[in-house]
Parts: C-alpha cells; sequence; structure tokens
C-alpha cells in the first residue's frame, strides 16, 4: 500500500501538529494503510446534517473542511491513521492521550480539525462494533451526544472541542450505557494493592510506602490543609512470609497504625496496570443501589460477551459524591447519594474540594459564605464548612466479585462508619 512511502516522521514533520499523542510512533508501524477517498463518510455527514437540521451554511463549511484534508495527500494519510488509532486506543486503555490537535500544514479550516478527526471516527468505530457483533441497541445513540452540541456551537461561530479526550469516548463509540451508568475500560493506577483473604473472603487494601497523610487519613495538604502535629508516612515492609503495611479503611481514608498480614492466607485481589470499567454517573433520577447494581451486573456481562479478551477486574470511579464526610450532613435513610457510596471500597485521592464547590455550589472557586443556599444540600455543607472543616473527592473500586451485592453494603462494616467518626476532622481538633 501506498502508505509506506511516508514515514512517521515526514507525516509529523509535515503536519506540525501541536498535540500528539506519545508513543504513537510505534502504532504507526502496525498501520495496514486505507484505501478510502474520504476522510468523513459522505452518507454519514448527510445523515448527520438531517438529524440535527444543520443550516446550509455549516454544511458547507465542514464539507470544505473534509475535502481540504482529503487534498493534501501526507494530512489525510496520517489522519486515516490517526482514526484508525483512535478506534482502538481506549481497548489498550490509553485514557486521556489524545487532544485537540491543530495541523500547522491546513492553511484554511485548520481550527476544525479536531472535529473533523473526531466525526471521522464514528462509521469506522460502528464497524468494528459490528465486526464483534455487538448489538446495534449499544451504540446506536453513543457518537450522536457530543455531535448534537458541537454542532449547535458551529451554528454559533464556535469551532472548538472543549474536552477531546472525554468527547472521543461518544465519538469512538468505546463508552458504554449499562441501566444506569456508563462504563469504560481503564487501568488501575493508584498507589496501593487490595488482598482477599481465602478463608472469608474479606477484601483489604493497603497503601504503598512513602506518602504522607494527616491524621484524618486524607492526604497531606489537601484544600492546602496540613497537619504538621499529627502528620505520618506510609510504611511498605515485606518479607517472603509476611506484608507490613497501612491499611485503607473502605471509608475513605488510611489508618496511621500499620498491619501485617500473612502472605499465605491472602490473594492478591488488585495491583497497579490491573484493568477496570471506569464507572461515570450521568445526571437525572435514579441514582441509587439498586440500580447501581444491575448497571454493574450488566455490564460485567455485556465485556465478557463482547470484548472477552479483556481481564476486567472490576470497577473504579471519581467523585465528589464519594465523600465519605457527606455522611455526616445528609441521612442515610433519606440519602441516595450516602446509599450507594456505602457500597464502595472507597479510598483517599489528592483532589479537594473544587468538584463539590461546582456540583453543589454551581462554581469551581465558589464562596459557599455568598451562594444564595436553596438546597437542603446547599444548606447542610455550607453549615459544615462554617466549622472549618472541608470537602474532597474520594475514588472507589468495587471488586467483579462484590458486583451483585452492592446493594448490601460488601465492604463498609458497622464498625468502619463508628471508626471514621473518631477520626474525620482529628486534624482539626
Amino acid at each position: 500500500m501506498g502508505h509506506l512511502s511516508y514515514g512517521f516522521k515526514e507525516c509529523v514533520d509535515y503536519c506540525g501538529f501541536d498535540n500528539l499523542p506519545e508513543g504513537l510512533e510505534q502504532f504507526y508501524a502496525g498501520y495496514p494503510g486505507q484505501e478510502d477517498i474520504h476522510f468523513i463518510e459522505r452518507k454519514f455527514l448527510k445523515e448527520v446534517f438531517e438529524k440535527f437540521n444543520l443550516p446550509e451554511k455549516e454544511q458547507r463549511l465542514l464539507i470544505k473542511a473534509a475535502k481540504a484534508v482529503e487534498e493534501d495527500p501526507i494530512l489525510f494519510h496520517f489522519s486515516k491513521f490517526l482514526v484508525w488509532d483512535m478506534c482502538s486506543a481506549r481497548n489498550r486503555c490509553d485514557v486521556d492521550n489524545y487532544k485537540n490537535m491543530t495541523p500547522v500544514c491546513m492553511a484554511e479550516y485548520g481550527e476544525l480539525y479536531s472535529f473533523l478527526l473526531l466525526l471521522a471516527c464514528v462509521v469506522p468505530s460502528i464497524k468494528l462494533l459490528k465486526e464483534r457483533g455487538v448489538p446495534e441497541h449499544y451504540y446506536r445513540d453513543i457518537p450522536f451526544q457530543p455531535i448534537k452540541s458541537q454542532l449547535e456551537k458551529l451554528v454559533r461561530d464556535d469551532v472548538s472541542v472543549s474536552d477531546f479526550p472525554w468527547d472521543m469516548n461518544f465519538y469512538t463509540c468505546s463508552i458504554f450505557l449499562m441501566d444506569r451508568f456508563l462504563f469504560i475500560p481503564c487501568r488501575f493506577g493508584d498507589t496501593f494493592t487490595m488482598y482477599r483473604n481465602k478463608v472469608s473472603g474479606k477484601v483489604t487494601a493497603l497503601k504503598h510506602g512513602g506518602e504522607e497523610f494527616r491524621r484524618d487519613g486524607q492526604f497531606n495538604g489537601i484544600n492546602g490543609v496540613y497537619d504538621k502535629e499529627g502528620v505520618f508516612t506510609t510504611l511498605w515492609q515485606e518479607t517472603e512470609e509476611e506484608i507490613t503495611a497501612n491499611s485503607i479503611s473502605p471509608m475513605g481514608f488510611v489508618e496511621r497504625n500499620p498491619v501485617t498480614l500473612i502472605k499465605k492466607e491472602w490473594t492478591e485481589a488488585l495491583n497497579q496496570g490491573d484493568m477496570l470499567l471506569a464507572l461515570h454517573v450521568p445526571s437525572g433520577p435514579g441514582y441509587n443501589p439498586e440500580r447501581l447494581k444491575n448497571s454493574m451486573v450488566l455490564a460485567l456481562e455485556f465485556y465478557k460477551t463482547y470484548f472477552p479478551e479483556l481481564p476486567i477486574k472490576g470497577f473504579w470511579s471519581e467523585s465528589w459524591l464519594y465523600d465519605s464526610r457527606l455522611s455526616l450532613v445528609l441521612d442515610y435513610d433519606t440519602s441516595n447519594i450516602i446509599k450507594v457510596q456505602r457500597q464502595f471500597y472507597l479510598y483517599p485521592i489528592k483532589e479537594g474540594d473544587a468538584m463539590l464547590r461546582y456540583e453543589v455550589f454551581g462554581d469551581w472557586k465558589a464562596d459557599e459564605t455568598k451562594v444564595e443556599l436553596k438546597t437542603s444540600l446547599q444548606k447542610a455543607a455550607a453549615a459544615y464548612m462554617a466549622t472549618g472543616s472541608r470537602f474532597n473527592n474520594l475514588s472507589m473500586v468495587v471488586l467483579k466479585e462484590e458486583a451483585d451485592q452492592t446493594d448490601q453494603m460488601p465492604y463498609i462494616t458497622q464498625e468502619d462508619i463508628a471508626r471514621y467518626g473518631q477520626i474525620v476532622d482529628s486534624h482539626l481538633k
């Protein structure tokens, strides 16, 4: 095929992209080349134009921009390679490698290139799913979610793609809605290892060594709050027979006193580099443990059936919704936020309260003392912050063995909840 006449470096130097993912050259070496005459299939473009009633002017603009790519042999060739690679990047779990791209060689319409590149992924992605035998109802609507708002922006003369890596999940049809939640493969990268007891089946997480925590078990310095007197550093001592390390409570904090596990009594359940399904929470009703469990069970079944080569170990997610501190201000009996977070194995991360400020008070830097408090959550959160306490995001994992118990609190015990009550905000006392 003709593509061999263009070397990787030649393409990159000629196109002059401002952002290319690292390590792309190795994938270029395996690219078989594509003989398509169009960058974006015209039949698909026509379908998009009709579906969203796009005005003539914008239709002509997109077709001209697509033609500009097709009329430049090197850019066209390299763009087809990028589409080929993007359509498989998610199964390698390359999370945020791809970002907005503007080729210098494209004198006109260069600003539109990122959107065109995403649009060009839809048809080949659907073809790959068909080849896997994935029923159409799983992906029929996925790519059109970001296209709608992108075209609305285009009509307002805004050609930018505001969140390329997130939107790419939809254009490449690699994120799937299972009942209530969205799922996409990811690699577990946090600094702890989970173990399962061979007799009881109980799971525990041990934090890796050398990280600083406040006495409330959150990272030292989170939200700019340090604990000079009570700070401790995590320990990891391992021999042939045992591991001594700081455990993570499933309520989402690191314990100060290390524990010792006898290796022959435990098996490793989750390690860095293992594959999980990232769970994303779309807005709307039905955020409850029953729907969570149903969604997780469906997701495991889906990936086992259609992506059997992916060794999925469970689920991962990060959110302001998982902050155990919310359980101090919301009532378990009436709050689905608390009912859902109790189904997870929670653990601390370095994110502060910006996401909560945005989701609860409407601005990433909202000042809770100056916002008009309308909802009960706003009032409760502001009252808690008035005491000097602060919220922060937590992450969670659920191992696949517990997915069908995520309406029965598979990890968190009443003792864990009581222990959390003793330790929370202890750095402020």
